[in-house]
């Protein structure tokens, strides 16, 4: 008698829950790993959550609701010195992808031309505000900032209330489609890159479950690879993850990160760029200096493994 084979099963999927701070198309790293199931082929169901800040994804982490959370490094550098036990794994966000826009007829040619006058700017915390602050004092230049809620920073610009604004994408981009130019590039200023945004995760996961976190940086790293091999993969996932954006400020905005390197090419938190970021929370005042170090706060073992 002859028996037919037993069919196999492949294993079912492991569930992990990631919270990002906000749903961003600098996140787009993340959004193309799970669209286009790079994910998927390393065993993985990544369900995303929006957090809503930096803060409550971390928080998320903590307490267990989340194995991942994607947002500033320095948060969880932050939670660490509260007495948490995070720890960054993944580089999703590169250089500081900040810019300085004016009107396309104003008289501002240079930072300096910012003397006396006013920028509009997210409320704090913002890196893009931190990072505004410290250039103007390195410049000795002193301007008015007109706070307002993080994504709204042209609308004063454009009305003329205010000379300047600080923005992220996909503002840049949509203020440069109403007239805008750039006056100044955050992105150009910071050599070896800056660590913006980052998965971090428990410390104990990354002991009792090393197997899971390089399969969750194996499947971003193919993601930033491909977004960089192919960034018509990348706009398509940014097309569906933004339907109400027009495509092409989605077009501008993908293809200018892609070129300036906000998108890595691979997940490896470099000493450089963490030190980059580092510094700005020590000009603040929210990390003393030499308080905190690279070897601490960042397992670069999954990256290195991911990105070769």
């Amino acid at each position: 008698m002859l028996f037919a084979p037993a069919p196999s099963f492949a294993a079912a999927p492991q569930r992990v829950v990631i919270y990002q701070a906000f749903q961003s198309l600098l996140y787009l790293p993340l959004y193309v790993g799970i669209d286009k199931g790079l994910f998927a082929a390393q065993g993985l169901d990544v369900r995303k959550v929006t957090a809503n800040s930096g803060a409550a994804g971390v928080a998320a982490v903590i307490g267990g609701n989340a194995t991942f959370s994607l947002q500033d490094p320095m948060t969880a550098v932050l939670a660490n010195l509260k007495g948490a036990d995070l720890v960054n794994v993944a580089l999703v966000v590169n250089g500081a992808p900040v810019w300085l826009v004016t009107q396309g007829n104003s008289k501002l040619k240079t930072v300096d031309d910012l003397k006396g006058k006013t920028i509009s700017t997210a409320i704090p915390p913002s890196t893009s505000t931190y990072l505004l602050e410290r250039l103007l004092k390195a410049q000795k230049i002193k301007a008015d900032l007109d706070t307002v809620q993080i994504g709204t920073e042209p609308a004063p610009m454009l009305a003329g209330r205010a000379d300047a604004a600080a923005l992220y994408e996909p503002q840049l981009d949509e203020s440069l489609a109403a007239g805008g130019r750039i006056l100044y590039a955050f992105t150009s200023h910071y050599p070896g890159g800056y660590a913006f945004s980052t998965i971090d995760t428990q410390r104990a996961t990354v002991k009792d479950k090393p197997a899971l976190v390089q399969d969750f940086v194996s499947g971003l790293a193919a993601a930033e690879r491909l977004m960089h091999r192919s960034p018509e993969t990348a706009l398509a996932v940014a097309y569906e993850e933004f339907p109400t954006l027009p495509k092409p400020v989605i077009r501008a905005a993908v293809q200018r990160m892609v070129t300036e390197d906000v998108y890595p090419a691979g997940t490896t938190i470099t000493k450089q760029a963490f030190a980059n970021a580092l510094a700005l929370q020590v000009f603040v005042g929210n990390i003393k200096p030499g308080e905190v170090h690279y070897e601490a706060a960042v397992d670069d073992d999954f990256a290195a493994k991911a990105d070769h």
